[in-house]
């Protein structure tokens, strides 16, 4: 069992029964996931590869005891790039942070000692210099060194709980009572042992290319090319259940610098066709100079894509769910390569009481965050159409506080026939300063012509302010 931070604060750790565990939180306050070993190896191993930023070589750590759960990076050095040993701990643990993951990192001239660092020692951020392997180490616990249980149990029994109990005791007389283990820990820990890591190897991105026996010109043959090669790499993404979501394109000139560009999906594909319409019309505005002599497609982003039964006896039936969604899809990504990404946008949900806060506009190829996806809609009812500016609107009401019997705005209006309201506002608290932004009181009004109003009228220093009207239902 694992446990978050608040939890650990709480009193949980893991071992603890889960009744136990429940007994201290209330109940709406406990967020329980079974345990996926699979997932969480995957998990880090993709976080291994992102780590890659700060080192070439990075490794799942494997050889501690259990299930790994930290990575081992070589940063011989990369320190340099970054100003120092100090600078690329403090960047690479704010980085994590950004991510969601609490972490401890330390940097030490081994392996072995990082690791027993990083877990056992004090403090979150670790730098061990050279030849200070012994004494950095000495204070901590046996376990430190990754030994087994059996072995860690069988010191216990003498009395040994330190590294520096361990230390010192005669050397030769250690493997015959503890075996090889103990020493290759600990000399690995102290730098007297080579220990190696095996890095985690990225797979590259699906890339084709062809190259011509000649520069050429001509853009029939071109675009037969691309099509070509559009197929082949179809196929290694069928290959890997995948279909590209950026892909660039570079046509390779004799006479000047190689064109570029590239286009991008709101969803993963790898159908041809689609990936043909989105091509065409930046190949035909691509300036081939004297002449091309190679062309290189390279999905440099893919996403995961299954295989999908097709279903060719529905000719003539109406098309299915996921048919109307993925030409929904095909349409955003057509409309955003040509007229560009942040000019087709759509509305995203985002929890919030007030109208104006409750939805976002996001580029429509962007996927929908977490967060987007859960947001749930106030239950109370709300004008379709929002005025980017409110309206000024001249009001009679019957009481102060009672309802609208006339509106005045933009040199109409007149009687009311229906007033709902008010429901009463307030500012986000949690978003503004106490004591600023107002509270504000809205009705909804039916005009004679039978068109429902949101009116809204503020409310500055506790006092009634103007009346405006903020939107207007559909």
């Amino acid at each position: 069992m694992h446990c978050c931070e608040r939890a650990q604060k709480a009193g949980v750790r893991a071992g603890l029964p889960l009744a136990q565990a429940r007994a201290l939180f209330r109940a709406d306050t406990i967020r329980l996931e079974a345990d996926d070993p699979p997932r969480r190896r995957a998990a880090l191993r993709s976080l291994a590869t992102w780590a890659q930023r700060f080192s070439p070589a990075v490794a799942v750590d494997e050889d501690g005891p259990g299930e790994p759960d930290g990575l081992l990076l070589d940063v011989s050095g990369c320190e340099r790039v970054f100003g120092g040993e100090a600078r690329l701990l403090r960047q690479a643990r704010g980085d994590l942070a950004g991510l969601g993951f609490q972490s401890r990192a330390a940097v030490a001239p081994t392996f072995a000692c990082a690791w027993a660092l990083s877990r056992f020692g004090d403090g979150e951020a670790i730098i061990v210099e050279p030849g200070g392997q012994r004494g950095a180490i000495a204070p901590l616990p046996v376990e430190a060194l990754r030994l087994s249980a059996e072995t860690t149990a069988e010191l216990a029994e003498i009395g040994i709980v330190r590294i520096a109990h361990l230390l010192e005791l005669p050397r030769s007389t250690l493997p015959a009572r503890f075996g090889e283990e103990l020493l290759r820990r600990l000399d690995r820990a102290l730098g007297q042992a080579i220990e190696t890591i095996e890095p985690v190897r990225p797979i590259p991105p699906p890339a084709v290319e062809r190259c011509f026996d000649g520069p050429t010109a001509q853009m029939e043959v071109i675009e037969l090319t691309v099509r070509d090669l559009l197929a082949r790499l179809a196929d290694a993404l069928l290959q890997r259940e995948g279909g590209v979501r950026r892909m660039e394109v570079e046509l390779v000139r004799s006479d000047l610098p190689p064109e570029r560009f590239t286009i991008t999906l709101g969803r993963p594909s790898r159908e041809v066709r689609h990936l043909w319409t989105l091509l065409r019309p930046k190949l035909e505005r691509a300036h081939l100079g004297f002449g091309v002599e190679a062309v290189r497609l390279r999905a440099a982003s893919i996403g995961r894509l299954p295989h999908e039964q097709a279903e060719h006896w529905r000719e003539g039936e109406p098309a299915t769910a996921a048919q109307v969604r993925r030409a929904g899809d095909e349409l955003l990504d057509a409309l955003a390569n040509r007229l560009g990404a942040a000019r087709v946008q759509r509305a995203m949900l985002r929890e919030s009481h007030l109208p104006e806060r409750a939805f976002v506009l996001r580029p429509a190829i962007e996927g929908i965050s977490g967060s987007e996806a859960c947001a749930g809609l106030t239950p109370r009812d709300r004008p379709t159409l929002l005025f980017e500016h409110p309206l000024e609107a001249q009001v009679v009401s019957l009481t102060p506080d009672g309802p609208v019997h006339r509106v005045q705005w933009r040199g109409g209006g007149g009687a009311v026939r229906r007033c709902l309201g008010p429901e009463r506002l307030e500012p986000e608290w949690w978003r503004t300063p106490p004591g600023h932004g107002a509270a504000r009181d809205c009705f909804a009004v039916q005009e004679q012509s039978g068109r429902w109003l949101w009116l809204v009228r503020q409310h500055r220093d506790g006092e009634p302010d103007q009346w405006s009207i903020h939107g207007a239902w559909a």
